[in-house]
């Protein structure tokens, strides 16, 4: 019991190490709402507290394992904080506060699924360099100038260390913690890490900000040229002062009272609820009657929502994964911004390509998978393809009432065989007859 209790008290204060990294990331837009929004539109104080929210959600994360249960848990955080907020008498807008109560729940929450990803802190370093430039801009910004630029210092510090860890990691094929690489050649490597981040210091002194006003002082020249007019300047006509229109309820309006509130908070909570019932219900009727596309989106959503956390995974078999879907995939591509162009006139893998059978056995085994994640099976990726091709049989087994599709008998007998030419071909390598190959590609593509 103590074990456990020691185990749950390590990883959640490395998680909650994490979570603080991460905010470190956030820090530009998190500064400039707190300063834009507080004391006119939120209290100060409780804003304060909304980064220890994460905290909180890093503390529950091993108890809400799947997506849907964290995404529920930091909607009732939410409602909480905000519930406590009117409670108080604090004055603001109780909504916005629940918000980022829930954002910062689900953050924390989340954090596992990005501990030592460089990627963050390359996207920290680049929304640094953006804040830069909007806080020198901004009147009420620019006080905080200067702990903008030595935070973003240290966060371009800590995704060179992240980056160059991974990178050792990944040259080395290690999965440990100690690096095998040899103690001077890990000691070259660190001098060289800490040169370049003296570099960056010296940037943060003040270089950086020389280069960002010559960078907008070069755009302002080119963009005046390229915009200047052909006639006579005309004289400038002087602006017309309008005064800001009234934002505030007037002073001699009362403030509604506690039951006021208290059924406020209600008619949200009960109109929110018969709204969510009212989704699930047609969700469901098109799950059952649609068929076609609306079942095989919503099997994905399920899917989805089902997904558990990798880390908690044990590192059981992985096998071609490099070709097999997956959402943590998906959402790096996603998050690209230069994934589009590359697959722009990227052309498919295809059958025909294959040079061997035994790159058709393996392309056909990917296709496989493929074909049944987008039908809505899910996707554990510990299992080897014998347990894999067990898991679709159960899967198989539980739709038997449903309304099968057309050729799925077909499709399914075709699994056992495809499987036993993959393991004599994966790790026998051995070179399957074009009889078996035809046979089996001819079973999987029957509808």
């Amino acid at each position: 019991m103590g074990n456990k209790g020691s185990h749950y008290l390590i990883r959640t204060l490395k998680l909650c190490l994490s979570c603080l990294g991460e905010l470190v990331v956030l820090i530009p837009l998190y500064l400039a709402a707190v300063i834009l929004l507080s004391p006119r539109f939120l209290p100060l104080g409780w804003m304060v507290i909304l980064p220890f929210i994460s905290l909180l959600g890093a503390a529950i994360y091993s108890y809400v394992p799947v997506l849907w249960k964290k995404l529920g848990s930091a909607v009732l955080i939410g409602i909480v904080y905000a519930a406590i907020f009117i409670g108080a008498g604090a004055g603001g807008l109780a909504s916005l506060i629940g918000l980022g109560a829930a954002l910062f729940a689900l953050q924390g929450m989340t954090a596992a699924s990005r501990v030592g990803e460089a990627r963050l802190y390359w996207f920290g370093t680049a929304l640094y360099f953006v804040a830069g430039i909007a806080y020198s801009r901004i009147t009420l910004l620019r006080g905080e100038l200067g702990l903008i630029t030595w935070l973003g210092a240290a966060c371009l510090g800590i995704a060179l260390f992240v980056t160059n860890y991974e990178y050792l990691r990944y040259t080395t094929l290690s999965n440990k913690s100690v690096s095998p690489l040899p103690r001077g050649l890990r000691r070259h490597n660190t001098v060289f890490i800490v040169i370049i981040l003296g570099l960056i210091v010296l940037l943060a002194a003040g270089v950086g900000r020389w280069i960002g006003h010559m960078l907008l002082e070069i755009i302002r020249h080119i963009v005046a040229w390229l915009t200047r007019s052909s006639g006579e300047p005309k004289a400038p006509q002087p602006e017309e002062h309008q005064e800001p229109p009234m934002m505030f309820i007037p002073e001699g309006v009362p403030k509604p009272g506690l039951l006021s509130q208290i059924l406020d908070i209600l008619f949200y909570v009960i109109g929110g609820a018969v709204v969510a019932a009212i989704v699930v219900f047609v969700l469901h009727w098109l799950y059952k009657n649609a068929g076609g596309f609306w079942k095989r989106s919503i099997d994905r959503l399920v899917a989805l929502l089902r997904r558990q956390d990798r880390a908690g995974e044990s590192a059981g078999y992985r096998d071609e994964e490099s070709s097999i879907f997956s959402w943590e995939e998906k959402r790096q591509k996603w998050g690209q911004w230069r994934g589009a162009l590359a697959r722009f006139g990227k052309r498919q893998e295809r059958y025909e390509d294959m040079r061997s059978n035994q790159e058709r056995v393996r392309f056909l085994y990917r296709r496989l998978l493929l074909t049944r994640l987008h039908e809505g099976t899910e996707w554990k990726p510990g299992l080897t393809p014998l347990e894999i091709a067990r898991d679709l049989q159960l899967h198989d087994d539980k739709k038997k009432g449903q309304r099968a599709k057309p050729g799925q008998d077909t499709h399914e007998s075709a699994i056992e065989p495809l499987i036993k030419l993959y393991y004599r071909v994966r790790y026998g390598g051995q070179e399957p007859d074009d009889e078996e190959v035809a046979d089996i590609r001819r079973k999987l593509s029957q509808k």
